[in-house]
């Protein structure tokens, strides 16, 4: 663990412990210090669904999903990604760009013209302006669940929750490995993630598309209150 991380661990736990002594103080009774019991579950649905899913038949399920939650799926690969973007980029009507700090961009040589990268060094509120201003939002799933086709994103300093919401189109990359059933194994993974020592994000975003609502007249609304169209783009 590194020393940043340290201590960051110690403030979440320097802040837990005031917050869980409100709470048993509210209830009335002294804060259990226990350590919980893991149940003996009698159904395991949650653990058996696609369990035995090879990962070309999580693929397709997450494709078929995907068709109902009103989201573009696309294939490509690490080498075609740039090229595979831009296109989305264009088809889109071009425009600003933002995109997260995630070092993948790196990794896989992607470069956009009149793009901004979500920063810890820029201002909140410059992040936010540029993520209202941006035509299109692009960003690395960290997981993608199957069976919802929900891609899973931390909120880190180079990936704030407004960087999902505010531009007009979101596109979500998702490398084949990072697709699991569903939100079990994802929560699992972020559990051993955090036994382990590793700082997690201040939050999770759960995104299945774009934003929907049939609140009116059950008559289904795409883009009410966040991006009008979401690509997922697989390599």
């Amino acid at each position: 663990m590194s020393r940043t991380e340290s201590k960051n661990r110690t403030a979440d736990m320097s802040n837990r412990n005031p917050f869980l002594n409100r709470v048993a103080e509210s209830l009335g009774r002294p804060r259990r210090t226990d350590d919980v019991t893991r149940p003996d579950w009698k159904h395991t649905v949650h653990l058996d669904t696609l369990a035995d899913s090879t990962p070309e038949q999580l693929v397709e399920v997450l494709k078929e999903q995907c068709f109902f939650i009103h989201t573009q799926v696309i294939e490509s690969t690490p080498q075609l990604l740039q090229a595979t973007l831009d296109d989305l980029i264009d088809s889109y009507g071009g425009g600003s760009v933002i995109r997260s700090g995630d070092p993948r961009f790196s990794q896989y040589d992607l470069s956009f013209h009149n793009d901004f990268a979500w920063s810890a060094d820029a201002a909140r509120e410059e992040n936010i302006r540029r993520a209202e201003a941006a035509n299109v939002a692009i960003v690395f799933a960290d997981y993608a669940l199957a069976e919802s086709g929900t891609v899973v994103l931390e909120s880190r300093p180079d990936q704030g929750r407004a960087l999902h919401f505010l531009p007009a189109h979101y596109i979500a990359v998702i490398e084949r490995d990072r697709i699991v059933p569903r939100s079990t194994q994802a929560m699992a993974e972020l559990n051993r993630r955090y036994e382990k020592g590793e700082t997690l994000g201040s939050c999770l975003n759960l995104i299945s598309g774009p934003s929907n609502s049939a609140d009116i007249e059950m008559q289904l609304v795409v883009g009410v209150h966040g991006p009008l169209k979401a690509t997922y783009v697989l390599i």
